[in-house]
Formats: structure tokens, sequence, C-alpha cells
């Protein structure tokens, strides 16, 4: 999982001094930073929708693609080998790159064989649709607290190879959203329909509540900043993933 350490850190690095004296920020635009989505590029979902995916991750892929590609690979290894195949991306904080990190990996996963579906499970700050310059009309909250179709909030995009389930609200109460029947349906489902799903996760450690464990998964993989969290942070994640019965796949560097 340590393939990607320089990757997004080289996107990100101080550049040399500009005219005007400024340097460009080592953090990243988003998703959780203040980002513009162009009115003309936002779309309401049809049958088939195109993504338009970050600049930011199509300069990753420009720059570092090979190592997406390895990680991508090994993760298809991983899961035909231990047939880990519902992957949880989560970080212990925000602004750790987890997003931009878990596109990255979708887009390298879909240039492969097999039915590839990413999810956005960040419940108290859902970014992904926003992110592609799209506007759900249901989403994963509709499925699990409405009963609605799967079908129904299922993106697909076929030029992309890729199938998107996003979240058109954050969740009140992610605790009680995820202690619900539709929600560990939905994942048994999506595991019977799908190659491998990506799931991008809520941060581990937000705000004072203690952590709001997605169960039904098969394995996490942890995104660390290191400019952001520190050891002991990393220490308690595994404790937390443990105790919650979610084994930790791996550790994603970013920004070091």
């Amino acid at each position: 999982m340590r393939e990607v350490d320089q990757a997004l850190a080289r996107v990100y690095a101080p550049s040399s001094r500009t005219g005007s004296g400024d340097r460009r920020s080592p953090l990243p635009p988003g998703p959780h930073f203040p980002i513009s989505v162009e009115p003309s590029r936002t779309e309401p979902v049809a049958d088939g929708c195109r993504l338009h995916w970050p600049e930011t991750v199509r300069a990753l892929e420009r720059s570092h693609g090979d190592r997406f590609d390895r990680l991508a690979d090994a993760l298809i290894e991983v899961r035909d080998q231990r047939l880990l195949k519902v992957l949880l991306f989560t970080s212990c904080h925000r602004a750790e790159g987890r997003t931009t990190l878990v596109l990255s990996v979708a887009r390298a996963l879909a240039r492969r064989p097999g039915r590839v579906l990413l999810v956005d499970a960040d419940l108290t700050g859902p970014m992904l649709a926003r992110q592609l310059g799209i506007v759900p009309k249901v989403g994963l909250d509709d499925i699990v607290e409405r009963d609605l179709a799967l079908s129904e909030a299922i993106i697909e995009s076929p030029d992309d190879h890729l199938s998107i389930l996003p979240i058109r609200v954050p969740i009140a109460s992610p605790k009680d959203f995820l202690s619900r029947p539709g929600w560990s349906c939905t994942l048994a489902r999506l595991r019977r329909e799908y190659d491998m799903v990506l799931l991008d996760g809520s941060p581990l450690f937000v705000g004072l509540s203690a952590a709001v464990l997605h169960r039904s998964v098969d394995a996490a993989v942890l995104v660390h900043h290191r400019g952001l969290t520190g050891e002991r942070s990393l220490v308690r994640a595994k404790e937390v993933l443990d105790a919650g019965g979610i084994p930790l796949l791996g550790i994603a560097e970013t920004f070091v």
C-alpha cells in the first residue's frame, strides 16, 4: 500500500516562488477545502452519465499512473487470494488525501477486467458527487433509509467503465444509519454484483464522537498524512479497526 508514498506528495509539493512571492500550499484543494463546481459541468444523473474528473486526479495519473496501476494490481491480487472485495478507505482526520486517493485507485481498477463500484460512504461529509460534477436524484441515503431500489441510485459511466453510488445529503445520525438492515443488505448485494467495491469512508476521529465503523466491509485501507496525523493516532486507529472486526489491509501515506 506504500506504492503511492510519493505520488500525491509530488503533486502538492510547494513550488518555487512566483513573481508575487506566493507559494503553492502543500495541502490539497479538496475534497473538504472550499472548491467550486462550474454550473455548466454539473448535470442531473441519467442512465448513462459523463463524469468530470478533478484536475488533481488527472495530474496524478499523468505523473504517477504506473504507481496507481501497481496498487490496483495489488488490490486485485488480495481480492483473489483472500476474497477481500469490499474495501473501506478511511483516515484518522479530514484533509489527509483520502478522496483523491480513492478516486485515483478507482480509475486504475476500472481499466482492468471486472465491474468496479465507487461508493461515497463519508456519511457526514459526502463529496464524491460534487467532485465528479454530478447531481444525484437518488443516493445511498435513500436506499438505506427509504428502502428505494438500488438501481435508482447507482450511476453508470460507460466511458469510464465505472459505477458510482453517491450520497445526496449528509447523514444526521451515522451510528443509526449503519445499524439499519438496509445498510448490511446493500453491502451484501454490492458484494455479489461487483468485482471490486471501494468505499470512500468517513474519518475515524471526527469531533468529540467515537469512531463509527462501516461494518460489513472486508478490510480497510488507512490513508495517512504525516503532517496532520502522528504515530499515536495511527496506533489508536488500528485499535479501533481491530475492535470493530475490520482487518487493516495497509497504510497509504500521502503528502509526505
